[in-house]
């Protein structure tokens, strides 16, 4: 990989830049990275690192730091990421969407250096993120301009090499009070795992790579490392890296699109999001070589539906912790399915150890908690070591000095062909679309409601096979009003990432008890409503049209508190559940609107007012359904650091 050793981490760390400035020397012309529509090719991708490196050293920036890249998912990220390399510092991608807490918990935990964002786009005005930075901060930060000219000779010509114990990237996960947690992922860490990948084993003589070679594709957010997977992958090689812009990144069709446009190689995605993709992706197998699904369990069904439609393309099951970089647990799905998809085996130079509470290997078939070693353990929580000490403890197994695991929290077992297999977690942690989140924060959250009394937030599979948090609550004592369903998912989405805000929620009397005095989880599920709610009374100015169409929103959101001019993705839509929409749409008024529409129109009365134009220019279109009926469940969002626009 040329990227530097991972023997010790007194190696040197050449990073991502050094390959970027090899492929612009040897392949200048050839496309290095796609985001949504805009593209790079590797001369682009060198002079604008170079650049962005060249102002963040100018800035202040100095190596060992981190550059947190504060925007929405475009080309420019990536060009971020590669430039904080160059310079020797680490990257940290945040989203404006995520809540403002988030931002300030990272900002106190990590020795922030630049702050890069887009005042050109409305999700980041330029006064708006001064003040977001500089709130509760003991200094306010300096703020760059973005256009500033730099001088060139104050600018080393060359790329800071960095031992690689440095840090290379930072990602926040979740916590336990709802403060993320900045895991340091370091050079080391890094080269280590991208040395271990072997994904571009040479293709079919039949059906050969692209010509400017393989093309990867993941279909995730940059703020969550199974991103990283496959595009620094493509990056190490030469191939080229794609990724949805953030208009695609919640469109299951568009980003399905662009893995056909491209005529992607490589696929990365989580299996719940890839489930959505496959109805579009038919005929892909004439350029997919590979599709790999991490960051939750994988259903059998989806296995399924995959072999169906693409039966010649390989699926890799891949598992692996924030904290032990990427993934370091990989299964090819082969052969005959059995009820659980395994997790499979190490990778690389990963250990993996199911031991019990005394850290003492359990025997095959029996459940214990699955610990990680090797050379992918990550530093640990920037400014937390009382946590770090607790997850990443001392490694019995392994002789190197200073050697650790990481207890990953997670149940599983060895099966009888010597293959991991996943049963769960040993505590209230859960992930929902790739994204490790935590039970008790999202419970904090609901219970921050004033009219909220006890909440608890428990996982809950769908009828695909897909785990949603469903919130059951008690109303407070005193309370005058309930909440409806609206004015909950309004309170938890201004403290909680979207993935974090519950699907349902559900008011009960009171909460079952168990024998010891805990509440009985499994009879509150129990409690759950059987059906969907019928569509809200009260309606009555609403035309047939609207009421059908309202009726249909209600099945998929399994509430009813909705008005006709309320976005679909404010009132608990998301990226599946948009799916779900349009395909009962389709059923009731066949090819009228393309799943991309409803997110241009998200709200009742746009969808009638499009319905009501399909079918002025085209009478002989299906018919209207009766107000209120519903279909059938269908399948398928100083010291301080420098302020930078870009």
């Amino acid at each position: 990989m040329n990227g530097g050793s991972s023997a010790s981490g007194a190696n040197t760390w050449h990073g991502p830049h050094s390959t970027v400035v090899r492929h612009a020397a040897r392949i200048p012309d050839r496309t290095a990275v796609v985001v949504g529509g805009e593209s790079l090719t590797w001369r682009e991708l060198d002079g604008a690192s170079a650049a962005l490196a060249a102002r963040l050293t100018a800035a202040g920036v100095r190596p060992g730091r981190v550059v947190v890249l504060y925007r929405q998912q475009c080309v420019e990220t990536v060009v971020g990421m590669v430039a904080a390399a160059r310079i020797g510092a680490a990257w940290c991608v945040a989203e404006p969407a995520h809540p403002v807490a988030m931002l300030h918990a990272l900002l106190d935990d990590v020795d922030c250096g630049a702050v890069v964002f887009d005042p050109g786009d409305p999700a980041t005005p330029a006064d708006a993120v001064r003040r977001l930075v500089a709130e509760g901060r003991t200094a306010v930060p300096a703020v760059l301009e973005g256009h500033d000219p730099v001088v060139p000779a104050q600018v080393p010509a060359d790329a800071v090499d960095m031992p690689g114990s440095a840090p290379a990237y930072v990602i926040t996960t979740s916590g336990t009070t709802g403060r993320p947690k900045a895991v340091i992922v370091t050079a080391d860490n890094l080269i280590t795992m991208l040395d271990s990948r072997r994904y571009d084993a040479p293709p079919p003589a039949d059906a050969p790579y692209p010509p400017d070679g393989p093309v990867s594709f993941s279909a995730m957010r940059l703020t969550w490392d199974g991103a990283l997977l496959l595009t620094l992958w493509a990056l190490w090689t030469g191939g080229t890296a794609v990724l949805p812009g953030h208009e695609e990144l919640t469109d299951a069709e568009a980003t399905a699109r662009l893995v056909g446009t491209r005529r992607v190689t490589h696929l990365a995605a989580t299996p719940s999001f890839y489930r959505l993709m496959l109805p579009v992706m038919a005929g892909f197998d004439s350029h997919l070589r590979l599709v790999v699904l991490a960051g939750e369990a994988l259903p059998v069904p989806v296995v399924e539906r995959h072999r169906a439609l693409l039966p010649d393309v390989e699926v890799l099951n891949e598992y692996g912790p924030t904290e032990v970089t990427i993934t370091c647990v990989a299964h090819p799905v082969r052969g005959p399915l059995a009820p659980t998809v395994p997790i499979g085996r190490p990778t690389g130079e990963c250990t993996a150890y199911v031991l019990d509470g005394r850290l003492s290997p359990v025997a095959p078939g029996v459940l214990g908690e699955l610990y990680v070693g090797g050379r992918q353990v990550a530093a640990g929580y920037a400014a937390r070591p009382g946590l770090t000490s607790t997850r990443f403890v001392a490694d019995p197994f392994d002789d190197r000095p200073g050697a650790r695991l990481y207890r990953t929290g997670d149940l599983t077992l060895t099966n009888e062909h010597g293959e991991l297999e996943f049963h769960g977690r040993s505590d209230g942690q859960v992930k929902i679309r790739g994204v490790r989140l935590e039970r008790q924060a999202v419970t904090a959250a609901v219970e921050s409601h004033p009219a909220v009394g006890q909440a608890a937030v428990l996982p809950v599979p769908n009828e695909h096979g897909e785990t949603t948090l469903v919130a059951f609550w008690t109303p407070a004592a005193g309370a005058e009003a309930l909440p409806g369903v609206r004015e909950l998912l309004a309170h938890c989405a201004r403290q909680l990432v979207a993935q974090a805000v519950p699907e349902r929620f559900v008011v009960v009397d009171a909460f079952p008890l168990g024998r010891t005095g805990k509440t009985d989880e499994a009879a509150l599920c129990a409690q759950l409503p059987a059906a969907a709610p019928a569509a809200a009374r009260g309606r009555r100015r609403w035309t047939p049209l609207q009421q059908s169409l309202g009726a249909l929103w209600a099945a998929v959101l399994q509430h009813d508190d909705f008005g006709l001019d309320d976005t679909f993705f404010d009132v608990g839509g998301n990226s599946r559940r948009v799916i779900d929409l349009h395909l009962r749409i389709e059923r009731d008024w066949p090819g009228a609107l393309r799943v991309g529409r409803l997110f241009d129109l998200p709200t009742v009365a746009a969808q009638a007012k499009a319905l009501e134009t399909v079918r002025a220019e085209a009478p002989a279109a299906g018919p209207e359904p009766a107000p209120g009926t519903d279909g059938p469940a269908a399948g398928a969002r100083s010291d301080g650091p420098v302020l930078f626009e870009i």
